[in-house]
């Protein structure tokens, strides 16, 4: 016998071991119990931390026409996130409803942006899918494609708006309007090496070590940019609704795509504290700071706060009727 054999065997036997010997049942419960504690935890420490009084004074001084726009926008933009994974759903030919998988998608989005994407967007997914029947592999591969189809959208709106030197970053920034200039254009080149390799590649799955990774067809490829493209330009809509008129959307749109990428280095959730601090650094020269401010806390009560008061109680009735899929014997 191998080696290799011989240890594929004793794995084997660990595994048949681990599945007999210990109590799966109860493990789970435990595992349960400490997610619904953790995500209580989160919500609580993250509502301690929100000026409630600031945001119903915020609420009442928006008029109501802005509030409504920024809300369906933002309804818009929730539903756009959550087609993603619809896209997992078909690459993956999922026996699962495309209303079930859109659902919990959008559920993952609102928790995603109020408590980490490590939580909202990993976490979650893996809890709601898990209990829609789908396997943690599948969840893997959707949670994959839509960070894929998200961030091939914003590299290719990034990448042509830093090349064309339209942002002057300030002194202070450790990255200049050349080096701004010089990422686009890496940007751009590689959702181009994307976008051709899923044309021309005459092998669709590649493998490294234990992960395999799976290209799709090029019309896939380019729904995907289409569908993050339109994603990132409704929310920068919906910022927008709520930024002094001096303000152009054209400019909105660009300082929320400087600001995503420096919430991605600093790794804040919710990006607390950079959308605010690149807003100010780069439009205080035009409008004052308290108005930037405002503005901003408006978009994050809209785009933040009230969906995840809708995707709490939502969240629990979703848990309380749906049953995960009894396991069949081997």
């Amino acid at each position: 016998m191998s080696a290799t054999q011989a240890l594929k065997n004793s794995c084997t036997s660990g595994y048949d071991w681990a599945r007999e010997k210990l109590p799966w049942p109860i493990i789970k419960k435990i595992l349960t119990i400490v997610f619904f504690v953790l995500v209580a935890t989160l919500l609580v420490k993250q509502g301690a931390t929100i000026e409630w009084a600031k945001v119903w004074q915020t609420l009442k001084d928006t008029s109501v026409l802005t509030l409504g726009i920024g809300a369906g926008l933002g309804f818009l933009c929730y539903c756009v996130y959550a087609s993603y994974d619809l896209l997992g759903r078909y690459l993956l030919k999922l026996n699962v409803s495309w209303p079930k998988t859109w659902f919990a998608a959008g559920l993952c989005y609102a928790f995603n942006l109020n408590l980490s994407a490590l939580v909202g967007g990993v976490a979650f997914r893996y809890r709601l899918y898990s209990r829609l029947g789908i396997k943690a592999a599948d969840v893997t591969r959707i949670l994959g494609i839509s960070v894929v189809t998200n961030w091939s959208g914003y590299i290719l709106l990034a990448g042509g708006l830093f090349v064309s030197g339209q942002i002057n970053p300030p002194d202070s920034w450790a990255v200049g309007q050349t080096s701004l200039q010089v990422i686009g254009a890496a940007f751009i080149f590689v959702i181009a090496a994307y976008v051709g390799v899923c044309w021309r590649a005459r092998k669709r799955e590649y493998r490294f070590k234990s992960t395999t990774i799976t290209l799709p067809p090029v019309s896939i490829a380019l729904l995907q940019l289409a569908m993050a493209c339109a994603h990132w330009t409704l929310m920068a809509s919906v910022i927008y609704q709520f930024m002094p008129d001096e303000i152009a959307f054209a400019t909105v749109f660009a300082v929320l795509l400087v600001s995503a990428l420096a919430g991605v280095i600093t790794h804040i959730p919710g990006g607390l504290g950079v959308l605010e601090a690149v807003f100010i650094a780069l439009l205080s020269g035009q409008v004052a700071k308290a108005d930037i401010l405002a503005g901003l806390f408006a978009y994050r009560c809209v785009f933040y706060l009230l969906p995840l008061a809708v995707a709490t109680p939502l969240y629990l009735i979703f848990e309380a009727r749906t049953r995960p899929p009894e396991k069949t014997a081997d």
